[in-house]
C-alpha cells in the first residue's frame, strides 16, 4: 500500500464515498510524511465527528504497513482514550492481512502498547497528556483530541499542562525523522495547535459559501440550526475552525445585572466570602459581602477589593462589617494566602477556610446559570469593576471577582 488515500478508500470504502473531502486531507498527509523534512508538524483541524480520529488511526496503520519497524506515539487528553485509539490500530493493521487474504504477523503487548514481529522497541505506545513515556523514543506522535470540551480548552491550568506535556514527554522521546502530527477540533486560539506556530495547516470549515461541506454527514439544514442554537464563538471554533481569543465567549455579556435595593429584601443570612492574593503581582484581593434572601436569592451588598491589599485592610474591613451584622459568617479560600491568615494567631475575628482545587475557569463556566441569578446592592462598592470583569470574563485581563462571586453562590447553597 504505497499511497495513503488508495488504502484509506480500500479500507474504508463507504465512509470515503460519503465524505470525499478525507480523500484530499489524505493526500496532504502522504504529502506530508515523505516531503523530505525532518522534525516539521501538520496540523488538520476538522469539524466534531468528521473523521479525524479515523484518519489518524488509519494513518498509523498505513505507516506500519510500509515500514513495520516505525515507531508510533499516539498521545489524546487521557490515556484511556489514546489506548482505544492504539487498539484501533493494532486491529486494523491485523484486518489489512486478513482482507488481503495473507499471513498475519504477530503482535505482543496490551492495546496501548505492542510490537510487531518480536521488535525490541513498541511499534506504537499510547500517552495521556497528564502521563509520560519512559524508555522509549518514537519516530512520529500522532496527538488527537487534547481537550475533552470546551472547558478544559480554555483553561489556562490546562494550557500549561500541554506545554509542559510537549516540552517533557512529546519533544524528548522524539527520534529519527521526529515528525508530528496533529488532528483535532478548534477550541480557542491557545489551545494545543497554537503551541505550533510554524506548523504546516489543513483546515476544513463546516460550511464553504453557505453550505455543508458534506451533506452526508451533516446537511445546511442542520448545521444552520445549530449555528442558530450556539453563540458565534462556540460556531466559529468547532465548526469553522477559526477560533479566536478564549473562544469569543463571554459568559456574562448578555446578562442584565440586576440591582436592587438592601431595604426592599428580605434577608434570612449574611456572609463575606473572601479570594485573597499577595502583595504583588496584578490580582485583586476581594471580599464580598453576600447576602440570602427568603426566597434563596443571592445578593452581593458590598465589597472589598484591592491591588496590593493589606491584611490589616481586611481585618479592618471584616469589624466594619460585623459592627452592622453581628450573625455574619466569614469565608476564606485557604489556598496560600488564605491560610496564612487562618493560622495568624493575631487575629480577633472568626474566618472559616475552604479550597478551591479545580481550575478556576473550569468552576466558573459550570456555574455559569447559577452566578447569572445573582443580584447586586445598588450602593454596593465597587459595583461597576465587578459588573466590568463579569462581563468581560473569560475575556478580560483579571478573573479575580467572578471566582468570588462563584464561591458566593456555592457559600449560599452550602458547597463550599
Amino acid at each position: 500500500m504505497g499511497n495513503f488515500a488508495k488504502y484509506l478508500k480500500w479500507t474504508w470504502p463507504q465512509v470515503c464515498a460519503e465524505r470525499p473531502q478525507l480523500i484530499e486531507v489524505a493526500e496532504r498527509m502522504q504529502a506530508w510524511w515523505q516531503n523530505g523534512k525532518t522534525g516539521d508538524v501538520l496540523n488538520i483541524s476538522m469539524p466534531t465527528r468528521f473523521g479525524k480520529s479515523l484518519l489518524a488511526s488509519s494513518f498509523s496503520t498505513w505507516l506500519l504497513l510500509r515500514n513495520p519497524s516505525t515507531r508510533i506515539l499516539r498521545a489524546s487528553y487521557a490515556a484511556d482514550l489514546a489506548e482505544t485509539f492504539g487498539g484501533q490500530v493494532k486491529n486494523q493493521y491485523l484486518r489489512f492481512f486478513e482482507k488481503a487474504g495473507q499471513p498475519a504477523p504477530t503482535i505482543e503487548g496490551t492495546r496501548g502498547k505492542w510490537m510487531i514481529d518480536g521488535q525490541t522497541m513498541p511499534n506504537h505506545a499510547a500517552v495521556g497528556i497528564s502521563g509520560g513515556i519512559t524508555g522509549f523514543g518514537f519516530d512520529v506522535a500522532i496527538v488527537d483530541d487534547t481537550a475533552k470540551s470546551m472547558l478544559e480548552a480554555l483553561s489556562r491550568a490546562y494550557r500549561n499542562q500541554l506545554v509542559t506535556f510537549k516540552e517533557s514527554v512529546l519533544l524528548g522521546r522524539l527520534e529519527g525523522c521526529r515528525k508530528i502530527l496533529n488532528v483535532g477540533t478548534r477550541w480557542t486560539v491557545t489551545d494545543w495547535f497554537s503551541l505550533w506556530p510554524d506548523a504546516e495547516e489543513y483546515v476544513l470549515p463546516a460550511m464553504i459559501d453557505g453550505r455543508s461541506v458534506c451533506e452526508a454527514w451533516k446537511t445546511t439544514e442542520e448545521l444552520n440550526r445549530e449555528r442558530a442554537r450556539v453563540s458565534d464563538g462556540v460556531w466559529q471554533a468547532q465548526y469553522m475552525q477559526r477560533p479566536t481569543e478564549q473562544g469569543y465567549i463571554r459568559v456574562f455579556e448578555d446578562w442584565p445585572f440586576e440591582r436592587v435595593n438592601f431595604h426592599g429584601c428580605k434577608f434570612i443570612e449574611f456572609f463575606t466570602v473572601t479570594d485573597p492574593s499577595k502583595g504583588r503581582g496584578g490580582d485583586f484581593f476581594v471580599t464580598l459581602l453576600a447576602g440570602v434572601t427568603i426566597a434563596r436569592e443571592v445578593v452581593i451588598i458590598d465589597s472589598f477589593i484591592r491591588k496590593f491589599a493589606q491584611v490589616s485592610e481586611y481585618y479592618d474591613y471584616l469589624r466594619r462589617v460585623g459592627e452592622m451584622l453581628p450573625s455574619c459568617t466569614h469565608y476564606i479560600e485557604s489556598n496560600g494566602v488564605g491560610g496564612d491568615i487562618l493560622h495568624d494567631g493575631n487575629r480577633d475575628i472568626d474566618i472559616v477556610g475552604f479550597t478551591s482545587r479545580a481550575d478556576k475557569w473550569a468552576r466558573i463556566f459550570a456555574n455559569a446559570d447559577k452566578i447569572k441569578a445573582v443580584k447586586f446592592c445598588e450602593t454596593c462598592d465597587n459595583l461597576n469593576l465587578i459588573l466590568s470583569e463579569l462581563s468581560n470574563f473569560p475575556a478580560g485581563d483579571h478573573d479575580d471577582i467572578p471566582d468570588c462571586v462563584n464561591f458566593a453562590v456555592k457559600a449560599a447553597a452550602g458547597d463550599l
